[in-house]
This record gives C-alpha cells, structure tokens and sequence, in this order.
C-alpha cells in the first residue's frame, strides 16, 4: 500500500534538537507528494535537495531525488547568494519514522517531531514548525521554477 501520510504534511526544522551544532537541517512534505530538504551551515553553506515521497507502509517514509541546489546561503535573506551546482538528483531513502512529542533538551517544553531512523541530512528529529507551506517557500524555486505538479504516489520508475 503506497500512500501519503498527512502527519507529515509541513516544515519540520532541526534546529531544537541541534543545541551547540554548527548547522541546521529542515524537511519539507507538500500535500501533492512533493517536497524539499534544506542544510544550512554557519559557513554560508546552502544546500537544497528536491524529492518525491510517499509511505510505502505505515511507519515507513521513501524519498526519491529529482533535484539538488547548493551553494552559498545569502546573509541579508533566505536564498542563494552563489551556486555552486544545480542538477538532477536521483538519491533514494528509506527510513522509518514516527511523529509524536519530544523534548529538545530536558529544560524544554515538548514538540511534535518527527524522528527518522536514517539521518536525512545529516538529522535525524525535526521539530514541528508550520503547517501551510507552498513551492515558494523553497529558497531554489526562483532558480529552478517548479513544473506542473504529478499525481500523488510514488514516482514512475
């Protein structure tokens, strides 16, 4: 059974659970089964990683790349000040998951978060962060503009 859970649906951020670590990892899942991973590093590094996901089971999350931007981050906003590469991307992972409360730190209220088995760049809990987010919310969509969206599922191929 292949289908899209919507407890992921939203922006999940890893920085609550990155307390003294030098970068920060964000996880984007849309309703249409498209979405987005962001590194950022305190070195300006900026890397974005396009994927389709699904649920191949309960509990289990697949990404497959369709395309990846990195570059350097640009300080007075969101995007790319450079890129270095932007190209296709055919990475897959597979990794279990569960979405349920977490404290960050011992000192700190719970969150929603999500935790995968597998680090997806380089985290692996992500806190809540916004439930309504669209394509342009992705710092590469002016770079490379989105195209109509697909079905929802998994990827042909």
């Amino acid at each position: 059974m292949t289908f899209l859970d919507e407890q992921l649906i939203g922006l999940w951020c890893s920085a609550p659970f990155d307390l003294g670590a030098m970068e920060t990892s964000e996880l984007v899942f849309l309703a249409d089964g498209r979405g987005w991973s962001r590194f950022e590093g305190i070195s300006t590094e900026l890397g974005i990683s396009r994927f389709r996901w699904h649920c191949p089971a309960p509990g289990l999350l697949e990404l497959r790349g369709t395309w990846r931007v990195s570059g350097q981050w640009a300080p007075d906003s969101d995007g790319f000040a450079s890129v270095d590469h932007s190209g296709p991307d055919d990475e897959v992972i597979r990794t279990g998951y569960r979405i349920g409360p977490e404290r960050p730190s011992p000192s700190d209220a719970p969150v929603t978060a999500l935790t995968v088995d597998d680090a997806i760049e380089y985290a692996c809990s992500f806190a809540l962060g916004k439930r309504a987010v669209t394509l342009a919310d992705d710092p590469s969509a002016t770079l490379v503009p989105y195209g109509p969206p697909a079905r929802p599922g998994p990827p042909a191929g």
